[in-house]
């Protein structure tokens, strides 16, 4: 991990996609990539706080927390990543 001025920042790029970023938008506030029973997933940290060890990804206005265990595996963000409840119960946001 390559330890810059802004915090730590993965070794390998991570790309967040534009309609995640527009998803954030819409919805307000931080996000995490935290580890479930069904693989990754994308929660707004008002419902899934961050970890002092999560690393922070820079998304728009936004920073996205990507769980240490998740990160060497995580490449791309994108709309997969968001629970559908979620995603259905505010697609008109």
């Amino acid at each position: 991990m390559d330890m810059q001025q802004d915090g730590p920042r993965p070794l390998s790029p991570v790309t967040v996609t534009d309609d995640v970023i527009t998803y954030m938008d819409k919805r307000g506030g931080d996000f995490r990539i935290s580890t479930s029973c069904s693989g990754p997933v994308l929660m707004p940290v008002k419902i899934k706080p961050a970890k002092q060890s999560d690393i922070p990804i820079k998304a728009g206005s936004h920073v996205i927390y990507v769980s240490q265990y998740q990160l060497p595996w995580i490449t791309e963000i994108n709309m997969q990543l968001v629970p559908r409840i979620l995603y259905t119960e505010n697609d008109d946001l």
